[in-house]
């Protein structure tokens, strides 16, 4: 069986070579056939030249430089995009920046603020202080006052009333008794209450009268039933004059009585 099979493949080699040998004898029968074809034409033969080769190298030229190209745009995206990071960045800080700013004179305006409200407090706790001191002081003035007036006016009855005691306890035969003097002094005005409730009556009234016919110490010796009305006589007719008792030719001090009344005209 070896032998058959290898009888078969010296058999095929042999196919094979003379396959080969064609192939080669037909190719040198082209070649001879082109070279007298050109001889016969008279053409010379083509030369290759360098510009044969600048289709290549303008295609490889154009491909570096596309290549270029799209690294260039690579690159300026690249720059665009780290730009627009940074003015990010950039005005983020600068928004940070203001913001602390705007702080910092929101603070420093509390504060001011803050301070100018204590000035302020300050200065009307110090002002009340200054007024109620001032206030103290008027009023203590108005108590000096007073007391000395209390104290006058107190030494002052306190001789009318020596004199009236003097005056009752040795009494002076009057030849002219002390009488008031009407066309000195405005008659008392009907209260407007006692007008409304239909108040009317007499008082009568005492009065301490100087030897210059001044009068003092008045007092109700008989009411009229209305306090309002005895009052208000008593004020308008102290502000009277009057005529002085006088004894024995000469003006001296005496007590007078006065009777006023009351009433309403319809």
């Amino acid at each position: 069986m070896n032998k058959t099979v290898g009888a078969e493949g010296g058999k095929q080699g042999t196919g094979q070579s003379a396959e080969s040998v064609v192939a080669i004898a037909l190719l040198c029968v082209c070649a001879a056939a082109g070279l007298a074809a050109w001889l016969l034409s008279g053409d010379e033969l083509p030369v290759i030249t360098p510009a044969q080769n600048a289709p290549a190298k303008v295609t490889s030229v154009q491909a570096d430089e596309e290549l270029y190209s799209e690294e260039q745009a690579v690159l300026a995206a690249w720059q665009s995009r780290l730009d627009g990071e940074f003015s990010e960045r950039e005005q983020s800080l600068r928004q940070q920046a203001q913001l602390l700013v705007m702080q910092q004179q929101s603070d420093a305006l509390a504060e001011a603020s803050a301070e100018a409200e204590a000035r302020a407090a300050e200065v009307a706790e110090l002002r009340a202080l200054n007024a109620e001191k001032e206030r103290q002081a008027a009023l203590a003035k108005v108590r000096e006052k007073e007391a000395a007036a209390a104290k006058k006016d107190a030494a002052a009855k306190l001789e009318l009333a020596s004199q009236t005691e003097s005056a009752s306890e040795t009494p002076v035969a009057l030849d002219v008794p002390a009488s008031i003097d009407w066309s000195s002094c405005a008659r008392p005005e009907y209260p407007d209450e006692a007008v409304r409730f239909g108040k009317q009556g007499t008082v009568t009234m005492s009065f301490l009268v100087d030897p210059e016919g001044k009068p003092s110490d008045g007092k109700i010796v008989d009411s009229s039933g209305t306090r309002r009305l005895d009052y208000r006589a008593l004020s308008a007719l102290s502000r009277c004059q009057f005529e002085p008792g006088q004894a024995n030719g000469i003006a001296v001090a005496s007590l007078a009585q006065v009777r006023f009344t009351w009433k309403l005209t319809r």
